[in-house]
């Protein structure tokens, strides 16, 4: 009776062959899954963040336009030159961990021009040199820029969700706002008027072979970054996940 337990169990074993076969099996398995399950979860981080970003900022643009009236009054630099009405009025209303205003700001990384457009090119850093910078408590950097010129005059506001980390590139962790003269509402770029027309509005498209300035609405609406994968299939009112 031993001897026939022992031969079943010597049958039963897997050999050293098997199993090394087995564990590289499952590393080649585990390292095609685990980057696009990790750049997923990242993704989905930045999602939430914005969200909150949005929020935030929705909020304290509600309460300046309370306390201080419509942008129209706000008296608005022009477009490059310093943008110092603005945001001290919204400011207020935000927890901050630092008000750097229009000085160097080099350490942040809007400010300092450290930067990407999604096509790659680095964004050239004198666009922002007139900008006023903030930084908020979660440690996303915000930089306002004024245009009282334009029709209707307007505030934008980059804010870069988890500051100077990689990778600084916009529709990636950078991501693009506008406040406009004569309304109460914070605006995510990349939104039509009428969001059934998004669609017929080339300015307004949001893939990796443009500069991203557009893809925050994409991000708060549909809550996903998959026009980082397959831009050409997506649309507003058609497809809105690659899978």
């Amino acid at each position: 009776m031993r001897k026939q337990k022992l031969l079943f169990s010597e049958r039963s074993a897997f050999t050293l062959a098997e199993v090394l076969i087995t564990l590289a099996v499952i590393g080649i398995v585990a390292a095609m899954t685990i980057p696009t399950l990790i750049q997923k979860y990242q993704e989905k981080v930045t999602v939430t963040k914005l969200k909150k970003v949005y929020s935030v900022l929705s909020q304290a643009v509600l309460q300046a336009t309370t306390e201080y009236g419509s942008p129209e009054s706000w008296e608005l630099a022009e477009h490059g030159k310093p943008a110092v009405n603005a945001a001290p009025k919204i400011k207020q209303f935000l927890k901050l961990a630092d008000d750097c205003g229009v000085n160097d700001c080099e350490n942040y990384s809007i400010r300092g021009g450290h930067f990407h457009v999604l096509s790659g090119r680095l964004y050239e850093p004198h666009h922002y040199k007139n900008a006023y910078n903030l930084k908020l408590a979660d440690g996303t950097e915000l930089s306002f820029r004024e245009n009282a010129k334009a029709t209707p005059a307007n505030i934008s506001i980059l804010a870069d969700i988890n500051g100077s980390k990689n990778p600084n590139t916009l529709g990636k962790d950078i991501f693009s706002f506008i406040f406009y003269s004569g309304d109460t509402n914070l605006k995510p770029r990349g939104l039509a008027a009428d969001p059934s027309d998004t669609d017929t509005d080339p300015f307004l498209s949001c893939n990796p072979k443009q500069e991203g300035w557009y893809c925050t609405a994409w991000v708060i609406y549909f809550e996903n970054m998959d026009y980082l994968r397959c831009a050409d299939e997506l649309t507003w009112n058609g497809k809105h996940k690659c899978d």
